[in-house]
């Protein structure tokens, strides 16, 4: 394998928290743009009608349409971090039976605690704080608390204010709650079934609601069953590199055109597509193999491209990703109101620069001060290591 040699309970890949990054950045990109173009209205060089502003299909020029089709298909940024959770947690548990023969679930469970419910459950705390400054609809905070905020936006038909993007953690908790009691029971040559069972169960999943349910959008989006096959696939590559171990030695030229074509479906094809079950059901896996091969060329390849292997400004934002994925939705209501209302400050590409550097900031600041010190009682309860 040619992950750098290093000693079994600790593990590291160079390059996984730069891919977390790009992940949590697709999502801040996409939610950022819905925003803008929500309060302000389209910037003159996205209209068809330059004395019209409002965001319409009809009224965006070639170039808005262009932007509207990439971005949109930036919230695969969600799929991304599923496929890199699946295979970063099964990795370790299954270095950790390696290493001394079965998995440690309390440990298991106390890591996951301490890695996710203190930014998950400090940002439900303040949320009070911001509904009440900014005149937002107040969310559901008890099902954000139980972890089942997908379903609450099932049930409604509607994603949660401030907490909408709290829906993937829920699923990745849901994911946490089960998969080390499955990796505990079952061998560990038979886990390979496992991996495809879940895939195949997502698929059907799918595949019943899209048949059988009015709601079947909000549903094959949102339903935890609809969501675990990218987790199952990434459990299933780390699977692989345990015990069938690889390099990747693909040549520049089909890594180039794997990047080619993944970066034409991005600008051209709309991942969102509804239209057949087909769609529905596989679509997002074929984006799904897209970023596998992206996931092994830069954890297994040593001659990938922009291969970071000193650490760079990159990795510190891989670091920072959780709380960039967590701080950015809860931020609009006060920027919108607070800072750019209240200052006459206005214009599309001033947004993104406050923007960009608010979400940037806080995660800085929140790393530092805040979950930095959390991680640090988490190695208490660690088998096998792993470069925070």
């Amino acid at each position: 394998m040619t992950a750098e040699a290093q000693p079994k309970n600790h593990i590291h890949f160079h390059n996984l928290d730069v891919l977390r990054f790009i992940a949590a950045f697709m999502v801040v990109i996409v939610h950022g743009y819905s925003a803008i173009l929500g309060w302000e209205g389209l910037p003159e060089p996205l209209r068809r009608d330059l004395s019209n502003v409002y965001y319409t299909d009809d009224n965006l020029n070639q170039l808005g349409l262009f932007l509207k089709n990439l971005i949109q298909n930036f919230d695969l940024g969600v799929e991304f971090f599923f496929l890199i959770s699946g295979f970063l947690i099964t990795y370790l548990m299954l270095s950790e039976i390696q290493l001394v023969g079965k998995l440690n679930i309390p440990k298991f469970y106390m890591r996951r605690l301490l890695r996710i419910w203190p930014l998950y459950f400090f940002i439900i705390a303040i949320t009070p704080f911001i509904v009440h400054w900014t005149n937002a609809p107040e969310p559901h905070y008890w099902w954000n608390v139980f972890f089942v905020n997908n379903y609450i936006a099932i049930k409604e038909n509607l994603h949660e204010p401030g907490l909408a993007h709290l829906w993937s953690i829920c699923v990745e908790e849901h994911f946490y709650l089960i998969w080390p009691l499955l990796i505990y029971v079952i061998p560990t040559r038979k886990l390979p079934v496992l991996f495809a069972s879940i895939i195949v169960l997502s698929v059907a999943s799918r595949w019943y609601y899209f048949y059988n349910n009015q709601d079947w959008l909000i549903h094959t989006q949102l339903n935890t069953l609809c969501r675990m096959d990218t987790l199952a696939i990434g459990s299933w590559i780390a699977w692989i590199a345990i015990y069938k171990p690889f390099e990747v030695r693909t040549s520049g030229w089909i890594r180039g055109m794997v990047y080619i074509v993944l970066l034409l479906l991005l600008c051209f094809d709309n991942s969102h597509q509804t239209d057949s079950f087909f769609l529905v059901a596989f679509k997002r896996l074929v984006y799904t193999a897209f970023f596998s091969f992206l996931l092994l060329n830069y954890l297994f390849n040593p001659g990938a491209w922009f291969n970071f292997k000193r650490k760079n400004f990159l990795h510190y934002l891989g670091k920072i990703s959780f709380g960039i994925y967590m701080y950015h939705n809860i931020l609009f209501g006060i920027l919108f109101q607070k800072i750019l209302l209240n200052n006459q400050i206005l214009g599309f590409w001033i947004f993104w620069i406050i923007y960009i550097s608010i979400v940037l900031g806080l995660s800085i600041l929140s790393y530092e001060l805040f979950e930095k010190h959390i991680l640090k009682l988490k190695d208490r309860f660690a088998v096998v290591r792993t470069n925070r």
